[in-house]
This record gives structure tokens, sequence and C-alpha cells, in this order.
């Protein structure tokens, strides 16, 4: 018998794939750290320019 068995979910970052603890379950975390959220915004604006030229 021992302490409290809590699962720990895991979610890949959306840029490098680096697995990120969800501490909480109504705003997950997405990314590693900022400058991922920064990388993946900017790549995905420019695949949208690109896309619509």
């Amino acid at each position: 018998m021992g302490g409290l068995d809590v699962k720990v979910r895991t979610k890949p970052c959306k840029w490098c794939g680096r697995p990120l603890k969800q501490g909480r379950w109504w705003r997950p975390k997405r990314y590693c750290n900022r400058w991922h959220a920064v990388k993946y915004r900017v790549v995905s604006v420019v695949a949208n320019v690109l896309d619509s030229i």
C-alpha cells in the first residue's frame, strides 16, 4: 500500500514533439516554451500567405 497512484497526462509539443506534463485539464500546454509558440505561429502565417498566392 503506497501513496496515491496519480497518472500524469502528457501531450507532445506542437513544434518539437517533446512530451509535456499536463497539470490542468481546462487549458492544456501546447508548447515547451514561448519561442516554440512564436515559431509555430510564424510558420503557419507564412504557409497561409504562400497558399493564398
